[in-house]
């Protein structure tokens, strides 16, 4: 009971950031922005990463709660290779490890997540 509680809690507190981190590309914060044209992105294409964020967090929510392993699976995953792309790019950008080691965390828990999604 105890490991079933904690992972919900871990879920739930990924989400939130995933939520967070969507919410800012989709409302313009000027940080998301820099970073979209730091990026070489053009800011309606970072805005789909974003909404993608948000999506996802929604997902993982929504399937542990509501007892959908399948769509469980499917959010994280679509979260961990999301993050393994913000990797490669803030490699590409020549990024200082600092930024680099959030998105990696967060595909790493993303990861997880899939794992014991796949595994219930």
């Amino acid at each position: 009971m105890e490991i079933a509680v904690a992972f919900s809690a871990f879920i739930v507190v990924i989400s939130l950031l995933f939520m967070g981190g969507g919410s800012a590309k989709l409302a313009g914060v000027a940080v998301m922005r820099g970073d979209a044209e730091r990026f070489g992105f053009k800011y309606g294409t970072y805005r789909l990463i974003g909404a993608a964020e948000l999506a996802g967090g929604l997902a993982l929510c929504t399937a542990r709660f509501a007892q959908l392993p399948l769509l469980g699976v499917a959010a994280a995953a679509g979260l961990t290779v999301l993050m393994f792309g913000a990797v490669a790019v803030h490699i590409k950008a020549k990024d200082a490890v600092v930024k680099v080691v959030p998105a990696a965390v967060f595909g790493l828990a993303a990861a997880a997540i899939t794992y014991f999604f796949a595994a219930s």
